[in-house]
């Protein structure tokens, strides 16, 4: 087994009530058609939300970005009537209903 899996196994024994969220790279599903394989990428623990404005994105809190979680998840209406600086909107992004997993990326094949 190799290390990345060993990583997600590790993961998944610490935390075992966390759900485990599949992220798969586009390049592995370049059709619509049958199954595709993939590689295990980096598992790692994150929260996220999934945007309700745009088509189901994924916004993980680690990526940091205040202003676009904001934007991403309430939609851009909503957005603008927000304060316009970071530390006025940190008590909003905080306030976002994030959901705790295990993250897993799947990767093509090299």
């Amino acid at each position: 087994m190799n290390n990345k899996s060993n990583d997600l196994l590790q993961l998944i024994k610490d935390n075992p009530d966390l759900p485990i969220i599949p992220m798969v790279d586009s390049e592995v599903v370049w059709d619509s058609t049958g199954y595709y394989m993939g590689v295990w990428g980096k598992a790692k623990i994150d929260e996220y939300i999934i945007s309700k404005e745009y088509d189901g994105c994924v916004i993980f809190k680690s990526d940091g970005d205040v202003f676009d979680a904001l934007e991403w998840y309430m939609g851009a209406e909503k957005f603008e009537a927000l304060p316009e600086t970071e530390d006025e909107c940190q008590p909003f992004y905080d306030s976002l209903p994030w959901k705790k997993a295990i993250v897993v990326f799947i990767e093509p094949l090299d």
